[in-house]
């Protein structure tokens, strides 16, 4: 089995060398320290089964070096290796048709473990951002979902007790300001008064 790692760090492919080599029987590695490498190991070498890509070698033009190694060789599975994991960057970055994105900072073990996955032909996804989906989710799920941010502030500070005049005090407007917003906030919610949209809020 072939394997191609692009990195422009020698360390960094050194260090991943031993850890690829557990993927199979008879693993061969090849080694690319620039997107112009890159290309060249693919078109001399058939039969490549994997190529772990680090997103900020010299010549690799981020998304736009990944589409151009999909248009040029499109059955190959791209492992992208990155230190930034932004959501950003992890969601645009799997928009490019990757097989995966495997953060620098993910134990060898792990790591070797999402390899294993996408060679056999699945896709990995970091559990951060599949946590942070769900806590999106579940943030979003129900009536309070269509607050505003401020209407959001002003809920939590009704639930910790304070009055109008405080919670006015505390976000420097006006007391009719913080009336009219909760108007608002119980009309969204459902309820008819303060105490029930702070033991609602208390529920959240």
């Amino acid at each position: 089995m072939r394997l191609l790692i692009a990195d422009d760090h020698v360390m960094v492919r050194d260090g991943l060398r031993p850890f690829l080599l557990e993927l199979g029987k008879n693993v061969d590695v090849y080694e690319a320290g620039t997107f112009g490498e890159v290309l060249e190991v693919l078109s001399s070498v058939s039969d490549i089964r994997l190529l772990l890509l680090d997103m900020r070698m010299p010549g690799m033009d981020g998304p736009a070096g990944i589409r151009m190694i999909r248009e040029r060789f499109p059955t190959l599975p791209i492992a992208v290796l990155s230190s930034v994991t932004d959501r950003r960057t992890i969601l645009t970055t799997l928009a490019q048709g990757v097989s995966g994105f495997i953060p620098k900072r993910l134990s060898a073990q792990a790591m070797v473990s999402a390899l294993r996955l996408i060679i056999a032909g699945e896709r990995y996804v970091p559990a951060a951002l599949i946590e942070e989906d769900r806590a999106s989710m579940a943030e979003n799920d129900g009536p309070e979902r269509n607050l505003t941010t401020r209407e959001r502030e002003i809920l939590d500070l009704l639930r910790e007790g304070l009055s109008n005049k405080l919670i006015a005090r505390r976000l420097n407007v006006s007391e009719v300001t913080i009336k009219s917003h909760l108007c608002h906030v119980f009309r969204k919610l459902g309820v008819q008064n303060r105490v029930q949209a702070a033991r609602f809020a208390a529920g959240m």
